[in-house]
């Protein structure tokens, strides 16, 4: 995905809509907690299909903050973070994969899922921090289950506290302190992370 294809003001949030993308899903909040209302453009790429066809699909998502004056300026462009349509594998078949986001308390949130018979969920938490002007990844949940076994482990790290909780098959749960790294939603790649969480867990 070329990100300069995103301009950096719009007079509307539909004016940060490249050439052969259309927009999926808008979710409007507060995300900078000035009081005025955001945009959140989750954005599909634009390829016809028919209804008994399936076309595979990448997400993109663009944070389209408020500027004061009407419009809207481009504050942040997640081009690694949402799954694309395929990427649901048989849980999945061939409908769509979810890429789901929302607005908590000013805090962005996405959500997926995927597998076989393992099927991983994954949750990440954004909320924006105005003095880098970023949007600072501040939670990470991953879970993966065996369907057929109906077994569970799972981990939480809150990138705040610095704490890792991480919970087995048999329920036991285990804390670990990890260094404070910040990441900003353009650098996170929600691959990466699950198989670096699937890893941990030794489930990878």
């Amino acid at each position: 995905f070329d990100r300069e294809s995103i301009p950096a003001t719009a007079a509307k949030a539909e004016g940060f809509v490249p050439k052969g993308w259309k927009i999926e899903e808008q979710i409007k909040g507060d995300v900078t907690a000035d009081g005025v209302s955001d945009v959140l453009l989750k954005l599909i790429e634009d390829k016809p299909k028919k209804d008994d066809e399936f076309v595979d699909r990448n997400r993109v998502l663009v944070i389209a903050v408020a500027d004061g004056n009407g419009g809207f300026r481009n504050a942040a462009v997640a081009d690694k973070l949402l799954q694309c349509t395929s990427c649901g594998g048989a849980f999945y078949g061939v409908v769509d994969a979810p890429a789901n986001v929302s607005i908590e308390k000013g805090v962005i949130v996405v959500n997926q899922d995927h597998g076989s018979r393992w099927v991983s969920d994954i949750t990440f938490k954004f909320r924006y921090d105005e003095q880098p002007n970023m949007f600072i990844l501040i939670g990470f949940d991953y879970s993966t289950r065996d369907r057929a076994e109906a077994s569970v482990v799972s981990e939480s790290i809150n990138y705040l506290t610095g704490k890792r909780i991480a919970t087995n098959s048999k329920g036991k749960k285990t804390t670990a302190t990890i260094a404070k790294k910040r990441w900003s939603i353009e650098e996170v790649d929600s691959e990466e992370f699950e198989s670096a969480a699937a890893k941990r867990l030794g489930v990878d």
